[in-house]
């Protein structure tokens, strides 16, 4: 009879422990959008998955962010817009457990340089829509993803990871194959 409780009680507690994961997933992403949005990238990175910093030390990571996001005289600017958060069911896997979500995402490029700004408006992003607002500034608006994990590498605690499209090469040298293949279903099911 204790066995069969047992039986009964145990998907109730998986359950209960998915539902609080989601919760925590779901503060962790306002909380890096928010330090996105301020430009706070050492505060993202705590919060980045650690395999990354195998490919890029992350002292080397945050120079070349913050040089990126107001380097060559363009500054940038996060926008104000509605998160529109949508997040994948959490998902327990052989050694990980992950979730993906989807979010929106729009900053403006301002710069002087006319040239560089017509340069970046004729690249060609997947997620995201770029558009020239004015002769000085630019807009790039989409959707973005960002891959919850939680495994070894992370001390069992959620860490996160950019999955967008043009994000692939990295990730494919950060995740592991059950992680990615698992990934791939989850975003084809928030598209």
């Amino acid at each position: 009879m204790k066995k069969l409780i047992l039986c009964l009680l145990m998907p109730l507690q998986i359950t209960a422990a998915l539902a609080q994961d989601s919760k925590i997933i779901q503060k962790d992403f306002q909380t890096i959008i928010g330090y996105t949005r301020k430009m706070e990238i050492d505060k993202v990175l705590d919060m980045t998955y650690p395999p990354l910093f195998k490919i890029m030390p992350k002292a080397q990571m945050s120079a070349m962010a913050k040089d990126a996001l107001s380097g060559m005289g363009i500054k940038t600017i996060f926008e104000e817009v509605p998160i529109g958060l949508t997040l994948s069911p959490v998902t327990k896997l052989g050694a990980a457990t992950i979730c993906l979500g989807k979010y929106n995402q729009s900053m403006i490029l301002e710069s002087s340089q006319t040239a560089l700004l017509d340069m970046l408006a004729k690249a060609k992003m997947r997620d995201n829509e770029v558009k020239k607002v004015s002769p000085g500034k630019l807009r790039i608006k989409g959707k973005n993803y960002l891959l919850a994990i939680k495994d070894t590498y992370t001390g069992s605690t959620w860490k996160y990871l950019r999955y967008d499209n043009e994000d692939a090469e990295t990730n494919a040298k950060v995740l592991s194959k059950e992680i990615s293949a698992a990934a791939v279903k989850l975003k084809l099911a928030l598209k």
